[in-house]
């Protein structure tokens, strides 16, 4: 019989802190082949892995939390089967979430084909097809994952689609209004503050998709919850930070360079009398470069009354004019210097590329977005 070799899973994601000092994580998994290797891991890609073995469709994992905490349940056996010259068409894995805390745990399913496998196999379905007894924080969070099953089901069909409409991302908009609505009343009619700070992290919106009312919205959520714990310090430290980049706050200025390399300033190039759209891409970046037909077709239905203007945070300024000319972009073209691209984040809470900004004619953002689709749907509100 193999050994099943322990480590130590140790780490603060919520609050509450249990009486057992220790868990010890015992699980059934009927149609599981024996050496298929168990491991299960922190949600936050920092922690150690515990590791064990499944003989006789059973396992066995323990280790030490100081809160309860969301964790990750690997099965897989490919391991096995290359060491052993095994059929890598007979290879599983799965991947499972649930919160894990101090105490005796319990891991049932029906069988290993009833589990929801890795990656694009994933089925959100087959989450009602297992069950873990003996955590409370479990207890919560299993009703909000049945609970949320329809919805985030019907986000993933669409979101699966080889290429959206944009009626497919009206639809796929609401969806995330709906599962937002569903989190937000969870909380409000559960105590337990584990689950709620890992709900609450789905509830935050992109920079300058959200107003102050929604922050205090947030806020209120927990209110009325006096634990002093890191999770709830760092969620009251976002709000307290997000402010800096609700709706309607105004463009901050910036240095860029135009194509015959003068420098200009960033709010020169808005529109005055009208909307601005502003477009952050780089040339190493595909998704960037991919949504420039869409962008194109953008340009040639709004571009007499909305103002164009893209700007490159490519490293070297020769990468930038190669792919401009390559791109043939009609509409205004600008290089952010290195310099300027390091102060992104701190201005506009830029972490990724593309992003789209969409400016008023008071020089207020009031939209961004990393999707073309979110951007073509703005532009159909507008009245002009």
């Amino acid at each position: 019989m193999r050994k099943i070799y322990f480590l130590i899973l140790l780490g603060v994601v919520a609050c509450t802190q249990q009486p057992a000092d220790y868990f010890v994580l015992r699980g059934t998994v009927p149609g599981a082949m024996d050496s298929t290797m168990v491991s299960l891991k922190k949600l936050d890609g920092r922690s150690k892995l515990i590791t064990g073995y499944i003989i006789g469709e059973k396992f066995e994992l323990s280790g030490k939390l100081d809160v309860p905490t969301r964790c990750e349940l690997v099965l897989d056996n490919y391991d096995y089967l290359e060491r052993s010259g095994g059929e890598w068409e007979s290879g599983r894995r799965v991947n499972i979430d649930f919160f894990v805390e101090n105490g005796k745990l319990t891991f049932t399913t029906p069988h290993l084909d009833s589990l929801p496998e890795s990656f694009w196999k994933y089925d959100i379905r087959k989450e009602k097809n297992y069950k873990v007894e003996g955590s409370k924080a479990q207890d919560v969070y299993c009703r909000y994952q049945q609970q949320t099953i329809p919805v985030r089901y019907n986000i993933f069909k669409i979101r699966e689609k080889e290429k959206l409409t944009l009626d497919d991302n009206r639809q796929l908009n609401d969806l995330l209004t709906e599962y937002r609505e569903i989190g937000k009343k969870f909380i409000r009619d559960n105590s337990n503050i584990a689950v709620n700070l890992y709900i609450v992290e789905g509830l935050k919106k992109s920079a300058f998709t959200y107003d102050q009312a929604y922050l205090d919205e947030l806020g209120q959520l927990f209110a009325a919850t006096q634990d002093t714990c890191a999770g709830l310090k760092n969620f009251r430290q976002y709000l307290h930070d997000a402010t800096r980049f609700v709706k309607e706050t105004p463009l901050q200025d910036g240095e860029i360079s135009d194509v015959e390399g003068n420098g200009v300033s960033l709010l020169a190039q808005l529109n005055s009398n009208g909307y601005t759209l502003i477009d952050f891409w780089a040339s190493w970046c595909g998704p960037c470069r991919a949504s420039f037909p869409h962008l194109r077709e953008m340009y040639r239905s709004y571009g007499n009354k909305v103002k164009f203007v893209s700007i490159s945070i490519d490293q070297k300024k020769e990468d930038w004019l190669k792919a401009m000319e390559e791109e043939k972009l009609h509409w205004s073209q600008f290089w952010g210097s290195p310099e300027f691209s390091k102060k992104l984040p701190g201005l506009y809470d830029l972490r990724g590329i593309p992003t789209f900004f969409f400016i008023d004619p008071a020089g207020k953002i009031v939209f961004s977005g990393h999707s073309s689709l979110d951007l073509e749907e703005q532009l159909s509100k507008l009245d002009f």
